[in-house]
């Protein structure tokens, strides 16, 4: 009875050994795939928040 119990939970370890393996794996492709458009993103804001200060300019010495 006690090797059914141990076969049992080996198989259960290995089954949860695979589910964390492929988590893990999954967040790691989903990180890797999304670090360029985060880039993109960012690298866009930033490029259209000084455009409008550069463009903009005259408003700010009027104001200061």
């Amino acid at each position: 009875m006690e090797e059914f119990f141990l076969h049992l939970w080996d198989e259960f370890d290995d089954l949860t050994g695979i589910c964390r393996h492929l988590a893990t794996t999954m967040v790691a492709e989903v990180i890797a795939a999304s670090a360029p458009a985060i880039a993109a993103t960012s690298g866009a804001l930033l490029a259209g928040a000084a455009t409008l200060l550069l463009s903009h300019r005259q408003l700010f010495d009027v104001l200061a």
